[in-house]
């Protein structure tokens, strides 16, 4: 049934869904202020099993988002997938952070420049192109007016992520490019389709040896 737990706690969103054949049949999350990982994770994982009514052994695999982003919330969510996946001998996926969140924008030409805020000003960033292909390595930059300065200006660029921008910020992503206001944070919800590709392919996780992504 190629049914897949889908698992991304890169940010102070947790979030978990099941998905069949790449479509999702729950998506379960929850967003605070805070870091609430350690105390939820389990809780919605064990919450998604039971509403779903799959049986834990019918499970293929365990795709988890291994980042950029919090580092202690990755290691949880980390954690929880290959423990679920020695148990049930099963194989570990994984899907960076970045990948995820651009899949909740769809545009029909142009760039995607997706950014996780790492702390203080610097941004986990990297540019997609409209069919969502990566662009560019993921990487930290200043969050600022050089970001992707060399993007050619006769092509539509849409910045968005979980980045709190200043009035004058805005001001200057609205005269140049896109700029979606409405802060997205990545969900389970979205690993959906990439962990099912990723499982076709067999593009599988050394369980013992993964480790996050975190720069």
């Amino acid at each position: 049934m190629s049914l897949i737990l889908n698992l991304e706690t890169s940010t102070k969103n947790c979030s978990v869904s099941i998905a069949r054949k790449g479509i999702c049949l729950l998506s379960i999350e929850e967003y605070s202020d805070e870091f609430i990982h350690s105390e939820k994770l389990h809780l919605l994982i064990q919450y998604a099993i039971n509403i779903s009514k799959i049986d834990l052994n019918h499970l293929k695999s365990v795709c988890v988002s291994k980042g950029p982003g919090s580092y202690t919330s990755l290691r949880i969510g980390i954690s929880a997938a290959k423990g679920l996946c020695c148990a049930l001998k099963i194989p570990l996926l994984s899907v960076d952070t970045l990948t995820v969140i651009t899949q909740k924008i769809n545009i029909k030409d142009g760039f995607l420049v997706p950014m996780i805020h790492a702390q203080s000003d610097l941004v986990y960033t990297s540019l997609f192109n409209h069919s969502k292909m990566r662009l560019t390595p993921i990487f930290v930059k200043k969050f600022g007016y050089n970001l992707f300065k060399s993007i050619t200006k006769n092509k539509r660029v849409y910045f968005f992520g979980n980045v709190n921008f200043s009035k004058k910020e805005k001001k200057f992503f609205y005269e140049l490019f896109r700029f979606i206001p409405k802060k997205i944070t990545p969900s389970a919800m979205e690993m959906c389709s990439l962990s099912y590709e990723k499982f076709c392919n067999k593009e599988f996780n050394n369980i013992e040896t993964f480790m996050p992504f975190y720069l």
